[in-house]
């Protein structure tokens, strides 16, 4: 229940195991400025919700399984410094 972390600014739940889609109510963290979930076995695509995120500072879904294209509203992220996708299967342009 995300409404409970709604101060929350850092996560990083690196090397888990951790499988499944990004789940959508990641975007009511509001206060998030860090988020790592780098080396899990994540798949589906990045949340287009992921641009209500304008907090974000660094963002780290590296080395997953992640598919499809980086959401427009990822342009959004007036905040954002680092965005590390590497190692998915991601395609397309950046916004």
């Amino acid at each position: 229940e995300t409404s409970k972390l709604s101060q929350l600014r850092y996560l990083s739940l690196n090397r888990n195991s951790i499988s499944g889609t990004i789940p959508p109510e990641t975007s009511k963290l509001s206060q998030l400025r860090y988020l790592s979930l780098n080396r899990n076995s994540i798949s589906g695509t990045i949340p287009s919700d992921m641009g209500k995120l304008s907090q974000l500072y660094n963002l780290w879904l590296n080395n997953n399984a992640i598919s499809g294209t980086i959401p427009p509203e990822t342009g959004k992220l007036s905040q954002l410094n680092i965005l590390s996708l590497n190692t998915n299967s991601i395609s397309g342009t950046i916004p």
